[in-house]
């Protein structure tokens, strides 16, 4: 018998008020693969025989329901559902597929000319940006939405860009959790629920086209741009799609080199300096000395100057020279959400770029702040957003 695709709708009014043997002629498809449905539909939470007929949302699997039931007849019944992990790789895997069909290589993109410095190689950092993350003024003292975190982060690398000097190569380095969330539940890993804005497709756009617009300002003033995308406790999934991404979007471009990040533990080498970064929800700083000089014994030996870069502790720890290396995470340029804001949690928002020499290792540091950002966006005289203060009642 030649089979036929159905829908679930399909299968289901196939099935009600008929033997499977029938719903299966009705729809055209071997009696086999009908039972393999009714029992993939039951899971689903749908098996009227049982007094079940909710089916949980795409992306998630049922857990388990329980009827309450009157003189024989059920009169109120509670549908418990979990996150099917599979079926949302499954979404977002098609989600991206369908995205990069649609987005065609980008042209090559002009190099700069001019004399370039050989040696500096300027790193972005870019803290954890949480694009998609909801705060409130009201709340946490800024507001906080995926218009303002786009606004805010492309005019805040476009300035480091523009004020660091002219170099042969750069690197941009997204130190994780670029995103607030990685999938549609807009929970943590921890099952924890986030503040979030918007729909999980429009946060992706939204970190796609922030991306591509550093991505091409470095390209206009750099020879060489390679970027760093680092796993993020709350991006994970989206940080290995976006390198997907971008060597997509870029593979014209042989002037862009986009790491692999497939390791949460990622090395760059540059002559004399070498570099491990790390979002560090994983491995904390003391042991991360361990696994630089472990994992990468030879690159250790042969470099004189090192540098471990960790992101998610939202704020600029003080660098910590331990032996043999510089440990230090990067500030962010986005408020703490409503969570950190009440526990306490305050750092300086802020961007920076450090200046890295194959030779001698750091020279130099360019940094730009959220209140500066701010006055550049609203025109407004230099030191305006500092001078700002919270509501505070006075008698």
């Amino acid at each position: 018998m030649g089979q036929r695709k159905a829908t679930d709708e399909q299968l289901m009014e196939a099935l009600t008020g008929r033997t499977v043997a029938e719903a299966a002629a009705f729809v055209g498809i071997h009696e086999r693969r009908m039972w393999h449905h009714k029992a993939r539909l039951a899971r689903l939470g749908w098996s009227p025989e049982h007094n079940m007929h909710h089916r949980v949302p795409d992306g998630f699997h049922l857990k388990g329901a329980s009827t309450l039931y009157k003189d024989g007849q059920p009169i109120l019944q509670w549908v418990k559902s979990s996150i099917d992990l599979e079926r949302q790789k499954e979404l977002l895997e098609a989600f991206t597929a369908g995205f990069l069909s649609e987005s065609e290589p980008l042209p090559a993109i002009e190099p700069p000319s001019g004399e370039l410095d050989t040696d500096i190689i300027p790193w972005f950092q870019i803290g954890d940006a949480h694009v998609g993350m909801l705060a409130h003024s009201n709340e946490v003292g800024h507001n906080f939405d995926l218009k303002i975190a786009e606004r805010e982060l492309t005019m805040a690398m476009q300035k480091l860009i523009d004020r660091a000097p002219s170099c042969e190569r750069c690197v941009i380095q997204d130190l994780g959790d670029m995103s607030h969330y990685q999938d549609f539940t807009a929970k943590s890993e921890s099952g924890h629920d986030f503040d979030y804005d918007s729909r999980y497709p429009k946060m992706i756009e939204v970190c796609a086209r922030v991306m591509r617009t550093i991505v091409d300002k470095a390209l206009s003033k750099f020879q060489f741009v390679d970027v760093i995308v680092n796993q993020g406790n709350h991006s994970r999934s989206n940080d290995v799609w976006m390198r997907v991404f971008l060597n997509h979007v870029y593979q014209n471009n042989k002037r862009l080199h986009v790491l692999d990040n497939s390791s949460v533990f990622i090395p760059y080498r540059m002559g004399n300096t070498f570099v491990m970064c790390h979002h560090s929800d994983k491995c904390k700083p003391p042991q991360l000395v361990s696994v630089m000089a472990t994992d990468f014994a030879r690159d250790w030996g042969e470099s004189t100057y090192r540098y471990i870069d960790i992101g998610h502790i939202h704020h600029r720890m003080v660098a910590k020279e331990m032996p043999g290396v510089t440990v230090e995470s990067w500030a962010q340029l986005a408020p703490a959400d409503k969570w950190a804001h009440d526990g306490g949690w305050r750092s300086r928002a802020c961007l920076s770029a450090v200046l890295r020499s194959k030779t001698y290792g750091e020279k130099g540091r360019i940094t730009i702040t959220a209140e500066e950002v701010k006055d550049i966006i609203d025109k407004a005289m230099p030191g305006t957003q500092a001078s700002l203060r919270r509501a505070v009642y006075s008698v």
